[in-house]
Parts: structure tokens; sequence; C-alpha cells
């Protein structure tokens, strides 16, 4: 079983989307940001950065417990543990990767930060357009869904049309739709019970 420490954030849920994605059942355990309990002693002993989410599997590699901090390494980990989310071939995996590469180091920080620092609207356009572009011809960004989605999806789920409108990217708004209408997509946005 898996014990997964988060709050209502697009990480959080970035998460237990992967989790679901990948038929692994786990218990959501809310950890409320806004009254500081990142900060406690025992969820600092989970992730040392005192943020969500962070998992804890019982079943760990070789039978042991296991704790995972930081939900690209999150996703990272439901993909090699269950062998799904991940490409069926090298070249799969490559696709997978770059992608996934792209929206923790590039996209989701300028998207993530946009709101607070409108100049950043140029990079965001760009990063945009670049998506859209590729999704044009691609029904996920790589061959197969994927975590290279399950890292984006979060971000734009719940989109704020006006710092910069999605619907000048139909393809990102179809692929956005797409995978929100996947029933474990679902389920896991709808955590955590609070």
């Amino acid at each position: 079983m898996i014990d997964v420490y988060m709050w209502t954030t697009t990480n959080s849920r970035r998460a237990t989307i992967g989790l679901e994605e990948a038929g692994l059942e786990y218990t959501a355990h809310p950890v409320n940001i806004q009254e500081g309990e990142q900060k406690t002693p025992e969820h600092t002993a989970r992730n040392p950065y005192q943020k969500v989410p962070a998992i804890i599997d019982s079943d760990g590699p070789g039978g042991k417990p296991i704790t995972v901090f930081e939900s690209g390494a999150i996703l990272l980990y439901a993909a090699e543990k269950t062998g799904t989310l991940y490409g069926k071939d090298a070249r799969d995996r490559v696709e997978v990767q770059k992608w996934f590469a792209l929206h923790l180091s590039g996209s989701l920080p300028i998207l993530g930060a946009l709101r607070q620092n409108p100049p950043m609207l140029a990079g965001a356009q760009r990063i945009c357009k670049v998506i859209d572009g590729h999704l044009a011809d691609h029904e996920f960004f790589a061959p197969d869904f994927s975590i290279a989605d399950l890292a984006f999806y979060p971000r734009i789920a719940n989109w704020a049309e006006d710092s910069l409108p999605l619907t000048d990217y139909p393809n990102i708004v179809r692929w956005r739709d797409q995978v929100g209408a996947r029933p474990a997509v679902q389920r896991g946005w709808a955590q955590p019970k609070i």
C-alpha cells in the first residue's frame, strides 16, 4: 500500500493522478499547507524540503518501504514500479523523457509563475506554441499516454484564461479535455478528500 501525503495543489494531484493511472492502490493523507503542516517533524522526515507531495510505499524495491518526494519523481516511480506510462520500447521512452523533462524544467515553472510575473508572457506564449504545434500531429506527447502527459496536465487543468488564453492553442485545449475525461485522472484529481 502507498500512503500519499498531499494537499489540493497541482503537484500533489500530479502524484495521485499518476498513481491512479498506474493502477496502484493508495491512501491520501491531507497535509494542510495553509496551516503549516508540511513543516512538522513528521512531514519533514518524509520530505526534508517540507513540500507536498510525498509518498511512502510499504512494498518498495526488495519488499522494503521507500519514501519518494517531488511529483516528477513520484510519476517516475509509479511508471517504473508498474511498467506502465513510460512507453513500449526504447524509442517511445525517449519521446516520454524529452517531453517529461521539458515540462519539469521549462513549461511548468514558466506557466506556474505567469500569474505572479506577467513579464514572463512571451516565454509562456513560446512554450504554448511549441506544445500546441506538437499536439497538432500527436494525440499525446509520446506515442501513448504517459507520464509526460501527467506532468503537464495539472498545470493546464484549471488554467486561468486571463493570464494567457488557451483558446489561442486549440490543440492544447483538445488534449486537456481528452486527458481530463479519463476516469483515473478524475479520481486522482478528486484527492485529497477534505
